[in-house]
């Protein structure tokens, strides 16, 4: 892997190392699609360089195909390329989280209209442990899973749920970085059969707090406190919104970051920064320290799963089998039929990821062909047409 210094230039950055200029003014849909698309092409060029994970650093960058070709596909809805290796990361990479949360956000606003139609209840919550600058995340990852663990488990716990007619939860893993270190946090989505009361989900939260904080403190760490962890209950016709809440990790610059008390999204707290911030200050400024922090996250974050039902929910709901984020992010635009034409040396992209993200602006999901031939040859890519 490329060894990264202040002095590297990334894509993204001027001949100076300094961040590109950003389009100004207002933007109609199609433009900012097309500028979110770029910063995630950007981002996903400096972890072909940094990352830590051998995935990251090929995907997009690496073909897949026999011949080496990429496809230039586009159905009226979506564009895209086919025959490149994909990661699969919802945490690491930009453009594949992107995809994994579309398909997950879907998925929450449909179970919760599911369970609304049932006549349903649920409750929104926060759980977190306590966390020091200068800890490390996996350690406060492993605590707060198996706190998590330890609420199952609780005898008192079963018998609360059991009464307000439990159906399962579904639970979102978040994680910040501020003043005070990482902050790694679940926000659990319990479900009911019928609607539930202040005072049920009051008693609830108590005997899961109780079994939460055993489970913490055995695994060496501070009791948690419970101002922190929070439960309360919420309306199910703002399950979009929701939605939202659940999959609100998709790849952002601007930090967008839930705050359990809030009815709408925010910003990350003064002083803390989404994982994508750090990121994009790694991409924007070079910095050695946020590197050494991100690649801390991509190692501990490997393999976790970023949103999760409990077992038979889905049925309950009528999700059916779930895709995994592999499958995903592997997911291509249309088939052959859709493919414009191919690119046959993929290498011009693979050394500037911009290109990458050039290329579909160009094309757009309506299929601008020629405006995509333009600019292949603008930039030296080669390129054959379809025979299909």
């Amino acid at each position: 892997m490329a060894q990264f210094n202040r002095t590297d230039t990334l894509p993204g950055q001027d001949a100076e190392g300094g961040a590109a200029a950003a389009p100004e003014g207002p933007l109609d849909n199609n433009a900012k699609s097309s500028r979110n698309r770029s910063q995630k092409w950007q981002a996903r060029g400096v972890q072909w360089m940094v990352s830590a994970l051998p995935r990251c650093r090929k995907c997009g960058r690496v073909t897949v195909t026999n011949d080496g070709r990429v496809g230039v596909r586009a159905n009226g809805q979506s564009v895209g390329y086919a025959g490149l290796s994909t990661c699969g990361s919802v945490w690491a990479c930009p453009v594949c989280n992107s995809r994994i949360q579309a398909v997950r956000r879907l998925e929450v606003g449909v179970a919760l209209s599911s369970l609304a139609a049932m006549g349903g209840g649920a409750a929104f919550g926060a759980i977190t442990v306590r966390h020091h600058a200068g800890q490390r995340l996996a350690p406060l990852l492993d605590a707060l899973t198996y706190g998590i663990a330890r609420i199952a488990r609780d005898k008192a716990v079963f018998t609360l749920r059991e009464r307000m007619g439990y159906l399962g939860r579904i639970n979102a893993l978040e994680i910040t970085l501020g003043a005070n270190g990482w902050h790694p946090h679940r926000h659990p989505l319990p479900l009911f059969d019928r609607p539930v009361s202040p005072d049920d989900l009051i008693e609830l939260h108590y005997a899961e707090f109780r079994a939460f904080r055993r489970g913490v403190e055995h695994r060496g760490f501070e009791a948690p406190s419970i101002i922190a962890n929070v439960l309360m209950p919420v309306d199910l016709t703002t399950g979009d919104t929701l939605g939202e809440y659940f999959a609100k990790s998709e790849y952002s610059v601007s930090g967008v970051a839930f705050e359990a008390a809030s009815s709408s999204t925010k910003k990350g707290r003064k002083g803390s920064r989404t994982p994508w911030q750090l990121l994009d200050s790694v991409r924007t400024t070079g910095d050695a320290d946020d590197l050494d922090l991100w690649n801390e996250y991509e190692k501990s974050t490997r393999g976790k799963r970023a949103l999760t039902f409990s077992r038979g929910l889905r049925d309950r709901l009528g999700l059916g089998l779930e895709a995994s984020d592999e499958a995903i992010a592997e997911a291509e635009v249309g088939d052959v039929y859709d493919t414009g034409f191919y690119v046959t040396d993929w290498s011009p992209v693979a050394r500037n990821s911009a290109l990458g993200a050039g290329l579909l602006n160009a094309v757009t999901p309506a299929g601008h062909w020629q405006d995509g031939r333009d600019f292949c040859r603008a930039n030296g890519i080669p390129i054959e047409e379809n025979d299909q």
